[in-house]
């Protein structure tokens, strides 16, 4: 092991300090020289809590730093950017990033070097989170915790600006002790249907709360972020697309989240990715289903069709009712606060006039006044996988209403597709609800034909 005695470091710092090399915290203190003893690794100083963390969590104690140790590292998360952290930092060198508690904020900068006197502080965790503190207190729960330290006393800053080197990762991989408390870079992820339209965090509660949102890539792997509702984004919107996301691995029980340092580098502008859904088939001249082929409840999937949960959890299902079968969506019983889902036809050629006839119904109408569950699109630049960038426009049709009487089907007309040649389009029939406005809807005898 590597070791830089105190007169080593001393000396570095006082020729560094005198040369205006070195800031230190919000205003500069005079130079107190301090006996730092030896530089370690910031795994060797949290692998002396291992013993505690193999302990049921309520039978844990702080356990003090006794060693005459140091460590040093680049500061990946600091308390003056974003507000995503209070009082709080992060550290990191080639063996673990940590979590330092501090007394009082500033002084600790994004691409700061610093080395911190590792003697009389305090190893403690929060949901087996591993933290450097100060001395421990009783909170009101009766738990011991770990307060925070001062960094004036403790840090000296050797140098500023530094680069940070994210760890690129992907969302199982961090999910591992070892990626504690480090900095990641986890590519071609996205935050989840479900999430989309939330910002980050509650901001306008009172007080404002911390908020859970999921991030998910391409296989549907997911992972927490978490998100303080004093941070400066929690009021934002989560972007729609997918791309890169840099963030420190953090953990509380059996949680893996990751915590934003700077919302600079959240790019999620890239085009989303569908996760689950069917290949989209290949263009047809025409089409014709009737649902008679699925079992009561069954999910419909179809060759060539998707079947999409943009919002909430809940597709379009195969009901059987009086021997008759067509597909059904609804609200009712589902708890969602949203739901949307869309039944997507293969793409169908319509370089000549092709005409499309269904029939809806709708049982047990729970929709406020002016919103309807249903609606129907088309889209000629849908490739089955860019949904939220491809264009969908409105068609025109007869469908059930409110004073439809239940269970009884309508038919739509001759619903007229646009002609684009050497083009095609797919037809989209959506469900829109919610555990409230949960009216069920039906659709059946969908045909795609030649126009005559």
């Amino acid at each position: 092991m590597n070791t830089i005695r105190y007169i080593t470091i001393v000396t570095i710092l006082a020729s560094l300090i005198a040369s205006g090399c070195v800031k230190r915290f919000d205003a500069e203190p005079e130079l107190t020289p301090i006996d730092y003893g030896t530089i370690v690794d910031i795994n060797q100083v949290k692998a002396l809590y291992n013993d505690e963390l193999a302990k049921i969590w309520y039978n844990r104690t702080p356990v003090e730093i006794t060693e005459e140790w140091a460590i040093t590292g680049i500061v990946t998360g600091s308390d003056k950017t974003d507000g995503n952290l209070y009082k709080e930092g992060y550290l990191e060198d080639a063996s673990a990033g940590v979590l330092l508690k501090f007394a009082a904020t500033g002084g600790f900068y994004l691409g700061d070097s610093v080395i911190i006197k590792m003697k009389g502080l305090w190893l403690g965790d929060y949901g087996d989170f591993v933290q450097i503190g100060g001395t421990p207190y009783t909170d009101d729960g009766g738990n011991l915790r770990i307060s925070g330290f001062n960094k004036d006393e403790r840090m000296v800053k050797v140098s500023i600006d530094n680069p940070s080197h994210p760890t690129p990762a992907t969302i199982n991989v961090v999910k591992n002790s070892s990626f504690q408390g480090r900095l990641v870079t986890l590519e071609n992820v996205q935050f989840t249907q479900g999430d989309l339209g939330k910002t980050y965090a509650d901001a306008l509660s009172d007080p404002p709360a911390a908020a859970n949102r999921y991030l998910e890539d391409c296989d549907g792997n997911k992972i927490i972020v978490r998100s303080s509702g004093y941070s400066t984004f929690a009021d934002d919107l989560l972007p729609e697309g997918m791309g890169s996301f840099t963030a420190i691995v953090t953990r509380f029980n059996t949680d893996y989240q990751l915590l934003i340092r700077d919302i600079d580098e959240v790019q999620l502008d890239g085009e989303r990715c569908m996760i689950g859904a069917q290949p989209l088939g290949d263009p047809v001249e025409t089409l014709s289903e009737d649902f008679e082929s699925f079992a009561n409840n069954e999910e419909i999937l179809i060759d060539g069709w998707q079947n999409l949960m943009i919002k909430g959890n809940r597709s379009w299902q195969n009901k059987i009712f009086n021997s008759d079968g067509y597909a059904q969506a609804t609200g009712y019983n589902s708890g969602l606060t949203e739901m949307e889902t869309w039944l997507i036809t293969p793409p169908v050629i319509v370089s000549a006039a092709k005409t499309l006839t269904f029939r809806t119904a709708k049982a047990y109408w729970e929709h406020e006044s002016g919103n309807h569950p249903f609606a129907l699109v088309y889209s000629l630049d849908y490739n089955g996988s860019n949904f939220h960038s491809a264009t969908w426009t409105s068609l025109s049709a007869t469908v059930a209403v409110e004073s439809t009487s239940d269970h009884t089907f309508v038919n739509s007309g001759n619903v007229a597709l646009p002609i684009v040649t050497g083009e095609d389009a797919v037809i989209a029939f959506i469900y829109r609800g919610s555990g409230t406005e949960s009216t069920s809807y039906r659709i059946d005898n969908i045909n795609i034909t030649t126009a005559k």
